[in-house]
């Protein structure tokens, strides 16, 4: 036999050897092994990465921040009904109502003399009747004066403490009734320091300036 029929009998038996597999595809037997990489996802269309919300207590480098505020407008009538509230939870001797609107920290300022507050009305209310005023009005919403950080050269006129920064107000408040009979129940003034708390989004009570003296 020539050569010539010798390949192409070779290439006849090799092609029937074939036909019973198939076409050969590779398989994963013939890739190179490459380290597997896990699955990544892309910032949402049209927000770059330094567009995205940070999580609580992040800066953009992973730098940790104290938990950030919540931010609440400054709004004067929310201020005010506030003051009205602790009014009316002192005339029930109430520390059930009064203490959640005073903040962990707050303070009285008397005669120059700072105290915590809780401790202030828990003698107050131990040597002094307010029920005796107790459905009264002591100081009408309408006569409460407020003052944001941009009115702070005003409340300085006045002679009243001025709001330290954007997220205070000062409320104050020149009680109509300040005496039951020949006792007096609360100073002249009262000053109340109002900040936004750190806890939910409302104002709470950091300070309150009065002169008053315990008889």
């Amino acid at each position: 036999m020539s050569r010539a029929a010798r390949l192409l009998a070779a290439a006849a038996l090799l092609s029937c050897s074939n036909a019973g597999r198939g076409p050969i595809f590779p398989t994963s037997e013939r890739f190179a092994e490459t380290p597997r990489r896990p699955p990544s996802f892309a910032a949402e269309p049209g927000l770059a990465p330094s567009d995205l919300p940070l999580a609580d207590g992040e800066e953009p480098n992973g730098t940790p921040l104290p938990i950030r505020r919540a931010r609440v407008p400054l709004d004067s009538e929310a201020a005010r009904k506030l003051v009205s509230r602790f009014f009316i939870a002192v005339l029930q001797e109430s520390t059930r109502e009064l203490f959640p609107l005073l903040a962990a920290q707050a303070s009285v300022v008397s005669e120059g003399n700072r105290q915590p507050a809780q401790a202030v009305w828990r003698a107050r209310f131990a040597q002094l009747d307010y029920t005796s005023l107790s459905g009264r009005v002591v100081a009408p919403p309408q006569t409460l004066r407020t003052y944001t950080f941009e009115s702070a050269a005003r409340a300085k006129l006045d002679g009243v403490p001025a709001p330290a920064s954007r997220n205070e107000v000062v409320v104050v408040a020149r009680p109509g009734l300040s005496w039951a009979g020949k006792t007096r129940l609360f100073g002249e003034s009262l000053a109340f320091r109002l900040r936004v708390s750190s806890a939910e989004p409302r104002f709470e009570i950091a300070e309150i300036s009065e002169d008053f003296r315990l008889p």
